[in-house]
Parts: structure tokens; C-alpha cells; sequence
């Protein structure tokens, strides 16, 4: 039973605004520490319900985060930055066998969430993303590109923002509530043990869910869409060069392709290309 393990920050519990979740920030050990505990709680659910090999993908910011001697040594780390990012192992193109379910710790709501803890999608820059239509966060968009590979996710923790979110997106998945959210950089979070022993039993649950054949691959239906709206025009105009991009609205890009990778591929492309804009005036 292969598990993948993606990991992000700002939906640990205990982590309610974006300043620690910063290298520089004189809080940010303490929130890796956080980071750590859930990973590690999510790789014991697993083993306990039969997993034989598991790989955690540190993901998020420049991508090496989790201090490996902390980790559950059971688990297989990938970490850096990488050409696919938050999907980077999970098969594919992207390197990887074939997993059997994925467990997305630590995750957030969707860029321009009204409410959700620390709310993007990949980086500062889109105000709202759409994938065949609909609003998404980075777990929906992880989702189907995995589903292209045929992996489930069975679990997401985060705040109740992004449950929410889950729930329509992927209704077969655990879903993990570790914080209540109270704006955008404020949160009423359980305490670390307890967000630990949620995660940890369901974790255990998506396993034993994933053996039974209860969970599904994230397939949708072609051309797969992805839209990002950017904060300003010059954002929109470097994301557009992509080829196959597609400029609309005031500050609208929008990639189509025949698969969920292919979209994938684009937007990310975009949203890098974006990131060499000079941030917008504040």
C-alpha cells in the first residue's frame, strides 16, 4: 500500500497569520515544528492501517521546510524546489510509481476565500482561480492532476474554510478541521496533540478507505480549464506567454488543454512567469 504524503503550512493547526510561515520570521521554527508534528501524525495513521511505503512532499514555499532528522523515518522525503512542485513523485510525468491514496496535510482555501485562514492558490498573485468552471484552492487543482494518474486523495486537514471546499470538490475524502477560521490571518485552532490525533485517525481511515475501494481518482472531463485572475495587468501579461494562454477579462489568463496535467503545466508556468513582476503598489 504506497501512500503519498503532500504537506503545507499555512493550514497546520496552530498557524493562524502568514508571518511565521516566513524563513525570516523569528516564529518560523516553531511553526516547522507544528508542521512536523502533523506530517509525522498523518505517516503513523497510515502505517498503523497497513501502508508499506510512504512519500512526503514538502510543499510549501521554497519547499524545504521539514527538518528530515524530525521526521517519522519510515517516510521518504522530497524536498527543494521542484518542476512540478506540490505533485512532485506522485507519479507520471512527475516522477513516482503508482500510489494507492494521498493525504493532502496542512492545506488552505482557495485565493480570494472571503474568510479562510491565509487563503491563495500557489502564491500571492491570483485573486481567484476557477479549474472547469468552478472556484478552487490548490487541493482540487492537486487533485485532478493525481487523478490523471489514477491516485485518490483520501484525506485534507486544514481549517473549516477549506472543508468546506473538499466537500464539493472531493466528497470521498476525510476532511480535517484543526482551526476555526475567524478572518484571513486569524484562526481558533485546536490544540497541537489534538489536531495530531485527528489527523492520525484519519489517516488510518483514508488508508483502510483506499484498500476497500471506497475513494476515487479526481477525472474530469475534457478540455481540462484552469483560470487565474492576477492582481494587476503586468501579472497577467508575463503569465500569458505561455503558449496556449489566453488573456481575458482586465486580468485574466486562462489555459485549456486535453488533460488535467497539460492544464496544470500552464498554470504553473504562469504563475512563475507572474512572479517576476515587481509586486503591486500597497
Amino acid at each position: 500500500m504506497r501512500v503519498y504524503v503532500s504537506v503545507d503550512m499555512e493550514g497546520i493547526g496552530g498557524i493562524s497569520h502568514s508571518a511565521p510561515t516566513e524563513r525570516a520570521d523569528q516564529g518560523y521554527a516553531a511553526a516547522v515544528a507544528l508542521m512536523v508534528g502533523e506530517a509525522n501524525a498523518a505517516i503513523e495513521g497510515a502505517c498503523s492501517a497497513g501502508a508499506s511505503e510512504i512519500v512526503v512532499n514538502d510543499s510549501h514555499g521554497l519547499m524545504f521546510n521539514l527538518v528530515p532528522a524530525d521526521l517519522d523515518p519510515r517516510a521518504v522525503v522530497i524536498q527543494g524546489q521542484k518542476p512540478w512542485s506540490m505533485v512532485q513523485g506522485a507519479g507520471g510525468e512527475s516522477g513516482g510509481e503508482q500510489f494507492d491514496v494521498a493525504l493532502f496535510v496542512g492545506y488552505h482555501a482557495r485565493a480570494g476565500h472571503p474568510s479562510g485562514v491565509i487563503a491563495h492558490t500557489y502564491s500571492g498573485a491570483p485573486t481567484l482561480t476557477t479549474l472547469a468552471g468552478r472556484p478552487v484552492g490548490e487541493s482540487g487543482i492537486n487533485a485532478a492532476v493525481m487523478g490523471e494518474w489514477g491516485v485518490p486523495v483520501g484525506l485534507v486537514s486544514g481549517d473549516d474554510a477549506l472543508a468546506d471546499e473538499i466537500a464539493d470538490w472531493l466528497p470521498w475524502a476525510e476532511r480535517v478541521v484543526v482551526k476555526q477560521s475567524v478572518s484571513r490571518r486569524a484562526a481558533a485552532s485546536v490544540h497541537p496533540s489534538v489536531a495530531r490525533d485527528l489527523i492520525r485517525d484519519a489517516a488510518a481511515r483514508a488508508v483502510k478507505r483506499a484498500k476497500a475501494g471506497e475513494l476515487r481518482p479526481l477525472v474530469l472531463d475534457p478540455p481540462v480549464t484552469i483560470e487565474v485572475e492576477y492582481r494587476n495587468g503586468g501579472e497577467a501579461d508575463h503569465a500569458a506567454v505561455v503558449p496556449g494562454a489566453e488573456r481575458f477579462g482586465d486580468r485574466g489568463v486562462r489555459f485549456s488543454a486535453p488533460d488535467a496535467r497539460t492544464a496544470y503545466r500552464g498554470f504553473l508556468a504562469g504563475i512563475r512567469l507572474a512572479a517576476l513582476v515587481d509586486s503591486p503598489v500597497r
